[in-house]
């Protein structure tokens, strides 16, 4: 009787695991590749489109938020990571509830909850390569994407200051395909007067700096 009892519990089991793993398999597979946000830049050239789960994660199974990007018509990013988090990290809808393309090449997304807009911190990217940048995935307080920085050029941001311990976070690629991917932290500081983060980006490395 114990050994039938045993069994029917190993079959339950079996069942509940087998039937969770195909779950998660189903999300991921059809959930992940809907796009629930398209923004398109004024001029029309860029595209962001979002996927996943914007909401909070579970327990067991965590929401993750990726993203596509095309431009001109082109997708140039598929399934990019954006965000991700469990039952006790903030989720997507919450860390960026706003978002606006603040120029023809630059879509932000933020909240209101922190932010001031006389008081927001600097942050500068030079490009200095004879490549353009084609597209720049930047996380910070905020979330950023630029579109095509010019060779020799440099773009100034502007993103939510707070006090405590930042990352700064690129990741991108050059119109050759080659990779940008780089993140700095920095400690909390008591200062609530605006930071200002200078960062220079090369063939060969990428250096994020207090400045």
């Amino acid at each position: 009787m114990q050994s039938t009892l045993r069994l029917y519990k190993l079959i339950a089991a079996a069942i509940f695991f087998s039937t969770l793993v195909a779950g998660v398999a189903i999300y991921r597979k059809y959930g992940y590749s809907t796009v629930w946000l398209s923004s398109t830049s004024p001029n029309q050239r860029y595209t962001v489109e979002l996927t996943g789960d914007k909401g909070r994660g579970g327990i067991l199974i965590p929401s993750v938020v990726r993203s596509n990007i095309l431009i001109g018509g082109e997708r140039v990013v598929s399934d990019r990571y954006v965000h991700s988090g469990d039952a006790m990290d903030i989720s997507f809808e919450l860390a960026y509830p706003k978002h606006a393309w603040v120029n023809e090449s630059t879509l932000q997304f933020w909240s209101d909850r922190h932010r001031r807009e006389d008081n927001l911190d600097v942050l500068l990217i030079t490009n200095n390569t004879q490549k353009v940048i084609r597209c720049l995935q930047i996380k910070t307080w905020d979330l950023i994407f630029v579109f095509d920085v010019q060779p020799q050029s440099q773009v100034k941001l502007l993103f939510t200051h707070r006090t405590e311990g930042k990352t700064i976070y690129f990741e991108g690629k050059f119109d050759d395909g080659a990779r940008v991917e780089y993140s700095a932290s920095f400690p909390e500081h008591k200062n609530q007067e605006p930071q200002k983060y200078c960062t220079t980006i090369e063939y060969d490395r990428t250096t994020v700096y207090a400045c």
